[in-house]
Order: C-alpha cells, then sequence, then structure tokens
C-alpha cells in the first residue's frame, strides 16, 4: 500500500486501546426536512468496543454538502 494512501486510512488507537479498523459506510441525515443519504463514506470503527470516528476532512465535505443543499433549496 501506498504510504499516503495507509495515511488516510489509519485511524489511530481507541481510548478503549482498540485499532481503529477502516470502513465505507453510508450516512443517512436530515437537511431542509429531507433525508440524504451519503454513500462510502470513510470511518473509522474500533471493534472492542464499537466507536467510530470520522477524518476532519471528511467531516468537512459533508458539511460543505450539507450547505450546498441547503443553499440549493433556497433558490
Amino acid at each position: 500500500m501506498l504510504p499516503d494512501v495507509a495515511a488516510a486510512l489509519d485511524y489511530g488507537r481507541c481510548p478503549c486501546s482498540g485499532v481503529y479498523q477502516h470502513r465505507a459506510v453510508e450516512v443517512r441525515m436530515t437537511v431542509s426536512g429531507k433525508i440524504v443519504v451519503l454513500t462510502d463514506v470513510p470511518q473509522g470503527s474500533c471493534p472492542t468496543c464499537g466507536s467510530r470516528v470520522y477524518k476532519p476532512e471528511v467531516l468537512e465535505r459533508i458539511e460543505s454538502l450539507m450547505k450546498a443543499t441547503r443553499f440549493e433549496r433556497r433558490l
């Protein structure tokens, strides 16, 4: 695996001492009263305790998509 790809998939250790594993998940959100479904969202999941984490850039992208969706609905 290439170093930058490995870094993108590395979520580190969970506070419970487990190691987060990469998964691609579906995220459902309600935006302006409508259900929006995002697919293949990268997520780290702890197999020990079930904790889930997202990389900051993933959260920023989701936020920008939600803001754009709200703006489009106002036009």
